[in-house]
Formats: structure tokens, sequence, C-alpha cells
């Protein structure tokens, strides 16, 4: 059960609702009679849904205290009144709540499919390996510099996001924090994950350290790192491991580790031009890339690069599928109707004040039209490594990176539903107005992100044996400036004085600027890390020499989160509290691995890692990995390990949830309750608060990973690799309280002075399990005749299980197929001659089910037929002539059939921001110049 949230200009706000009021309640419904009363009297009432259901309520009309009248209208229909205060009652009903319009559907990020990538095995390991090719017992996949340039993509998100098993988070997604309803655009990064085990799982690496997180807290997917923040052309190649990875990089690395490797070597100077647009001629993008590589002495070298890129902001309305009107699917019209309803929800006149033109014929309000499908973008980057030998057995590598990036995305304006006093000029008699401030204007949110990152390492020789030292400082720094919002405590100001108006009369810039205020958050995180390995030869096998890898890491992460002081005050309409953070955690971590070759045909790779993390004390983590050849084309692989990874600064934090008043059915893990309301002999509910708090208590997450697999080569030109992987998550770290499960949740009870319960907490607590199964399959094949050569690709991804268990003793339900597809495939075709290349690759989706696990397909899903969003394939056209000397001239056509996206969950609009490209047909051209 919920508490009804007073709406804005109700007495909710802890006013004293009017001495008498004039009623004229029609008999009918009596929770609609219940509504119409609590809304026009400023009262709030708390009640269960099903003592209402089925009563009907007689005519109510007159003068009366608002007392008096509940009294007569609840006591007729045989429910009785309790008191709270001056304003709020329990009957068992529900008073209509202030509510915000349904929030856009989260848009989901462009999907593109990228050139195949043939498969290299580096990453997984710190011993140095010669043999690159080397079978690895976990799979690895690599997208080289030459895929990459090939892809057409422009970002790493895109580039990674397409990957099979991987899953993006859309800036316009990520800036929905808490919950899209919220109409709060917040912390715009762009990141992705590994095997639906979400961004917390997935460890993302820059030449084989960390990075700082995204400046701002995500509610909902916490720390984040964000992928827009490295530009694409200053990466040399990126090495995904799939499977556990926590025994060689600690925490994070659960599902699998993104490593990416910039560019360290290069030969003369690189100019890089691309320009691209839709089809439609909108959602246009340039980027200038320069990049120059020279030699700094006997055996030095330095690389220097600048990359800028530009965006422009692509509306919802520039595409005509992107709309609430699901009427093409046979799901209705779900924009909003602007206007005046009574108290059984009629319209009873439409009223859309300041609307532009294309709004005021209808006075309906299509959200999902007024918000980004791609923000609009500026960023520049500036990128030096330099190496050189400061003795015969002594190198020094110094890296720099610094950026910034200026980004915004718009959401509708702030919309709400609003009762306006008796006084009020534009006051209509009986009804609350649906209205949108357009006159205020769109939701936006302006972020600049500031970037720096730089590493000093040393390392050298001696003997056989070889070491690293290095140093490493990074920063993101994010300032956002939400403009469109609305300031409870002046709305209520200057709606009781009738100084806005809300039917077409001109309100001045200075009512709307203190209506409205720009709201401004600041964060930044920072992360300090030193480390030293050692790595060489120990002894023989008869499979050849044991190799051996050892080193220690430190490090300290700092978080410092500024939100606005009205959102800390709570006095930004339907948006949650944010609390400011300025926290810091030390920690460190020392590993081992070697390699025993026992055989030519028999390997294994044992590693083990102790972290301690300041505050959740020590943990190690195993792994071990074996491969077998019981024959020379065929491979047997498997890896078992166990992950860790201890609470990061962002979730050390409450949660964000909204202080109000709630009904919550009494239950012996609950009672004795302060204020009991009984409504039947089994039915005793208890008047809480609601609130938030830290955990002081919050412990590591664990994991336990497998993976078994073959890889088949039966020719020189084809291979073929599967793999079963499966990943339990337990110690999951998710927000509840009490009401959820006392059990889970036993610091959320707040109890007075005599035991008696009168408040619940919500807090982060280890509480959550996820049990993920599935399959990875790789074909390749090479043929080269005289003239021609063809490569061609086949790679896909199954999730057979996504079992989660949200408290301990809960049902596990098992989600795969339903926020994704269940299957994923990449698929390419790719011809070169004479200096021509040409690339045709699909990316197919499997069908993704409607609605949950637990509450099945929506009813108005299944009266359409519509419980299933279909499968969809896109195809992909790279073109590309390298035939004059330091030439490459390349044209990337993503989609060509130029899809329309369908999808049938209702909340989105007809868009899935995580697998649609909203952009359709897209051509980009490049030029490269070598020189």
């Amino acid at each position: 059960m919920t508490t009804p949230t007073p709406a804005l200009g109700a007495g909710g706000d802890g006013r004293v609702p009017p001495a008498r009021v004039a009623f004229d309640i029609p008999a009918g419904d009596l929770g609609l009679a219940l509504e119409r009363l609590a809304t026009q009297a400023g009262l709030q009432l708390l009640y269960p849904p099903d003592v209402v259901r089925g009563r009907r309520a007689r005519a109510l009309k007159g003068t009366l205290a608002p007392g008096e009248a509940l009294r007569k209208l609840a006591g007729a229909a045989g429910l009785t009144v309790q008191v709270v205060n001056a304003n709020t009652y329990v009957l068992g009903t529900r008073v209509a709540k202030a509510r915000a319009a349904p929030a856009p559907a989260r848009p989901k990020a462009p999907v593109h499919v990228p050139v195949p990538i043939p498969t290299v095995f580096v990453t997984g390991t710190h011993i140095p390996r010669s043999d690159i090719g080397t079978l690895t017992p976990s799979p690895v996949t690599l997208i080289s510099r030459e895929e990459i340039e090939a892809s057409g993509h422009q970002t790493l998100f895109e580039l990674l996001r397409t990957q099979p098993g991987m899953l993006g988070h859309h800036p316009v997604a990520v800036a929905s924090d808490g919950g899209s309803g919220i109409q709060q655009p917040f912390a715009a990064a762009a990141t992705t994950s590994l095997n639906a085990l979400g961004p917390r799982a997935t460890l993302f690496l820059v030449d084989g350290r960390r990075v700082a997180n995204y400046g701002l807290i995500s509610s909902e997917l916490g720390g984040l790192a964000d992928l827009d923040a490295i530009p694409l052309t200053i990466v040399e190649r990126v090495e995904i491991l799939r499977g556990g990875a926590s025994a060689t990089y600690g925490a994070d690395a659960m599902a699998g580790v993104v490593n990416i490797i910039l560019r360290k070597r290069q030969d003369g100077g690189e100019a890089v031009v691309r320009h691209g647009q839709s089809s439609r001629g909108d959602a246009r993008e340039s980027r200038l890339a320069v990049s120059h590589g020279f030699d700094t002495g006997p055996a030095g070298h330095a690389v220097l690069g600048m990359d800028v890129l530009q965006r422009d902001e692509l509306l919802g309305a520039a595409r005509e599928w992107r709309t609430m009107d699901l009427r093409r699917h046979g799901l209705g019209d779900r924009r909003i109707p602007l206007g005046y309803r009574d108290y059984d929800f009629n319209l009873v006149k439409r009223q859309c004040a300041h609307a532009p033109a294309d709004v005021a014929d209808d006075c309906l309000l299509d959200i999902p039209a007024y918000t980004s499908l791609q923000p609009s973008s500026r960023r520049w980057s500036l990128y030096g490594h330099v190496d050189r030998p400061l003795t015969d057995a002594i190198d020094l590598s110094v890296d720099l990176r610094a950026g910034h990036a200026s980004q915004t995305l718009s959401n509708a304006p702030f919309h709400a539903r609003v009762s306006l006093p008796e006084n009020h000029p534009d006051h209509w008699p009986g009804a609350d107005l649906d209205y949108a401030f357009f006159d205020i204007g769109p939701v936006r949110s302006h972020g600049d992100t500031r970037t720096l990152d730089g590493t000093v390492a040393l390392s050298g020789w001696r003997g056989e044996w070889g070491w690293n030292a290095s140093i490493s400082h990074h920063r993101n720094r994010v300032d956002s400036r939400i403009e469109g919002l609305l300031r409870y405590t002046q709305f209520d100001r200057v709606t009781d004085a009738g100084g806005y108006r809300f039917d077409g009369t001109h309100n001045s810039p200075g009512l709307l600027a203190s209506l409205s205020p720009p709201i401004t958050v600041r964060g930044e995180a920072t992360l300090q890390q030193a480390g030293f390995d050692v790595h060489g030869t120990w002894f023989s096998l008869p499979g050849g020499p044991v190799r051996v890898a050892a080193g220690l890491e430190l490090l300290r992460d700092v978080l410092e989160h500024r939100p606005d002081p009205l959102m800390v005050d709570q006095d930004i309409a339907l948006g949650p509290q944010k609390v400011p953070v300025d926290s810091q955690q030390r920690g460190g971590g020392v590993y081992a691995e070697v390699n025993l070759p026992f055989s030519p045909r028999l390997q294994m790779d044992v590693a083990a890692r102790v972290d301690q993390r300041e505050g959740y004390g020590r943990r190690w983590s195993p792994k071990i990995g074996i491969k077998w050849s019981p024959m020379d084309r065929l491979t047997l692989r498997a890896a078992g390990a166990t992950g860790y990874r201890a609470p990061s600064l962002f979730e050390t934090r409450r949660p964000s949830v909204v202080d109000e008043l709630d009904l919550v059915r009494e239950t012996p893990g609950l009672a004795p309750c302060a204020y009991v309301f009984a409504f039947g002999p089994d039915e005793r509910y208890c008047l809480v608060g609601r609130s938030a708090r830290d955990n002081p208590h919050l412990q590591p997450e664990t994991s336990r990973s497998h993976t078994f697999g073959l890889v088949w080569a039966p020719a020189g030109h084809l291979s073929a690799s599967v793999d079963y992987f499966r990943i339990r998550r337990s110690n999951e770290i998710l927000p509840g309280s009490a009401s959820d499960d006392p059990a889970a949740f036993p610091l959320s009870v707040v109890r007075d002075e005599l035991g008696r319960l009168v408040g619940l907490d919500a807090y982060f607590a280890n509480v959550g399990m996820t049990d993920v199964r599935g399959w990875e399959l790789d074909l390749q094949g090479q043929w080269e005749t005289a003239r021609s050569g063809f490569t061609a690709r086949l790679a896909a991804h199954y999730l057979d299980r996504l079992e989660r268990e949200s408290v301990p003793g809960a049902p596990r339900l098992d989600h795969a197929g339903y926020a994704a597809p269940t299957h994923s495939a990449l698929a390419s075709l790719q011809w070169r001659r004479s200096g021509w290349q040409a690339t045709v690759s699909a990316r197919a989706l499997g069908p993704v089910q409607v609605g949950g696990p637990g509450a099945g397909c929506p009813r108005a899903n299944r009266e359409a037929g519509r419980c299933t969003t279909p499968a969809r394939t896109t195809f992909d056209l790279d073109l590309a002539y390298t035939g004059w000397p330091d030439w490459r001239v390349a044209l990337n056509i993503r989609d060509l059939g130029d899809r329309t996206p369908v999808d049938f969950e209702i909340d989105r609009g007809g868009y899935d921001i995580a697998q649609d490209d909203p952009r359709g047909r897209f051509l980009l051209l490049s030029l490269l110049r070598r020189f």
C-alpha cells in the first residue's frame, strides 16, 4: 500500500485546510467521491483500496467544515474516520495523488552494427606473453584498431554496446535519476555492462589501470565509468574478458573486464575528418582528430593527439514513431489530455495555455516528443604518451589525458495535476487541472564534464625477471545545471495569491524565474593508485617454462557530491531528496599468478588475490583455469573463480527517498505500532513516516563463476568456439525497507520510547542474489584468392537463465527475455580487392517479453495481443578505399533498411533505448590522411 501525495496546492504540505468549504458531490462511486472531497478541501486521506471497492456514496451538498463533510460522506457508506492531524485522516481509501503525468519512456541509445572482429587473447593475466594469439582458459574478444576504423562508430559507448552479451546504458536513460517519473535529468553518463549483471559487476580499465567514475551519483546504477570521456580515435584496441576476473583485477570484475588500450606507437602524423547525418538530414555529427608520433632520441618515442567531436541534439518529435499514441499497435492513445477534470476523472474543459500550436489544437501532451533521443554534445580531448629509457635497464613512460565535454538533453515541460484554491481566478468549480508549464519551457539538463588522467610508470629487467612500478591520478568533475523544474514552496505562495495564471494570461519573466530557478549540482570523483609487479620464469615443466607474476596495488577513492540546496531541502516538485557526500576510501590488494604447462597439450593457470578495503576487512579471490588439447585442432577449456566487491562510495549513503506518511499492513515483524487503524478483523494498518538512512554495516558482494568451452579449428582458415558460463552473485547491495521484508532490513524499523513502530527507513543492504547462465558462440572463416580476400564471422550470445532473488527466501524469478532479448547475434561478410574493402553486417536480436516474470503481461497488452516485442534485424554496409598512398576514404551506412523501431512496453513510447537506433538510416563519410 502507498501513501497518497497531495496535489500541488493541496493541503498535504502542512497548511491548515479552510474552515468551511462549499461542497457539491454527486452520488456515485465512493472512491471517486472521496477523491473529490479531499482535493476540494485540501485534505490527505490514507486507506487500503479494498475498503471502498464496490461501495457507493450519497450526494453531499452544502457549506461544511472539511472534517464534518468527510464524516458525513464516509459514515453514510459505513466507514469510520480517524484523525491524524489537521489535514490528514485515515479511512481506508486514497486521495487523488498530485501526480506527475507519466514520464517519458526511457529513450534507448542508438544501436549500430560493428564490423565483426577476430578474437585474440591478451587480457585476463598479468603475465606478459609474446605469443599473443595463445588461447586462454577464459574467452576473450579483441576489437582491433582496424575494426574500429572500419566500423564507423564514433564513441566507445556505441562500439561496446553492440557486442553480444553487452547491454548499453544510454546517457538519456541514466539521466532519469531515481525513476523516469521524477522529471529530473541528472547523471548523464554513458556506459555498458556484461551478462545482465549491471555496471557494478563490469570493470573498465584503461591500459590495465582503473579510472575514476563519473562525478555524479546515479540512484539506480551507482558509480559509472563514463565511456564517452575516452575518444575512440586514440584507442588502439579493446579487449573484453568474459567471466569472473576478480582474482586478477580485484573488485568490480565479477562479470568480466573491458580493457581499453590507448595508442602508444605511431609513425608520423594522422588526421581524420568525419561527418555524418541521417537520411532525413538531421542528427548531424562532425569529428576532427589529429595525432602525431615521433622519436625522442635513441629508443624514445612520443605520441600527441587532439580530438574534437560535435553532435546535434535529436528530439523525439523528429521521429513519428516516438509517441505515446500507440493506436497503431492496438494499445490506445496514451498521450495526456490537458485541462480541467472533475472528480470522476472526466475532462470537462480543455486547457493548455502557453502551449505551442501543435499542442493547442487538441491539448494532448505527448511527452516522448519533447525528450532527447540523442543529446547535443561538444567534446574535446588532448592525449599524450612519452616513453624513453633512463638507463640500459630502466624505462620511463608518461601518459596524460585531459578532456572537456558539454552535453545538453531535454525532457518535456514540467507537468502535474494541480488543485487551485477557490479564490484563484483560474479556479474551476469541482475540478482539478492537468497542466504543463509550457511558458517555463522544457526541462533541460546542461552538463559540463572535465576529466584529467595522468600516469607515470617505470619498468625494467633484472636477469630474467621484469618489473613495473606506476602511480596514477584520475579525476572526473561534473557541473550540472537543470532548468525547468518547479519549486514547491514558491508555487504554493504564488498560487494562493493568484499570481500565476493558467488561462494564457501573460506571466512575467520575473515570476517564472522565481517559480523555476536553475538547479545546480556538482560532483567530483577522484581515484589515486600506485602499483608494483614482477614477472618472469621460475622453473621448467615438460610443456615449457613456468611463468609467474606477482604484484601490489594501493588505491584511494574520493567522492564529493554537492546537490543544490533546494534538492537537499526537498523543495523540488516530484523529486527525491538529495544529500551531500564528502567521503573517501582507501584500499589495496596483493596478487599472484602462475602458468603451469604440464605438457604441450595441458596447461593450468592459477591466480589468487587478497583485497582490503577500508572498513571492510580482507577478502581473497582465487581463480583456476585449465586448457587441454586432446588433438591438434581441438582445445577444451574451463575456468572457475570467486569474486569480491566492496561497497563503493556511491553506495555508502542513503537511497533517494521522498519523505512522507504511509500506511503499511501490520505484521508480527512490525508490531506493535504507535498508530493502528483497523479496517476489519484481518486488516490492521500502521501509520508510519517514510524516510531513508545510511547503513554502516554494509558488507562486500561475493560471486562464483564458471566457464566451460571448446575451440575447434578444422582447417587453418576456419575456427569455432562455444563457451558456457554461469555467474552467481550473492549478498547483492539493494535498497529496501522493513515493509519489503522485516528480517532482511532490521535497521529500517524506527520505534518510540515505548517500543512502538513510528517510522520505516530505507537503506542499502546485502539482501539480493542473481544467478545468470548462458552461452557464447563464435564462428570465423577466412579465404584468400589470387586477387581477392573474404572474411566471414558469426558471433552470438544466448542468455539461458537470469534468476533474481530480491531478499533471502523470496521466490527466484527468471528475468531472461524481459528487459533484453535472450539471444543476439552479429554476422558479417567482408570482401577485399585492390585497395577496396566492403563489409555487409547484420545484427539480429530476439523477441522481448512485455511485463515481468512475476506480474506477467499487462492487461492492455494481453487484450491487444501485444505481449511480445518481435525480433528484429538490421543491416549495415561499410565501404573503404585505401588505393591512394596515405589516404583512406570510407562511407559507412548504418541501418540500410531504415527500420522503424517497435516496442510494446507501453511506458517506453514505442522505442527501446537499449536496442534501437533512433536515427534510422545514417551515413558517415570519413577521410583519413597519414603524413
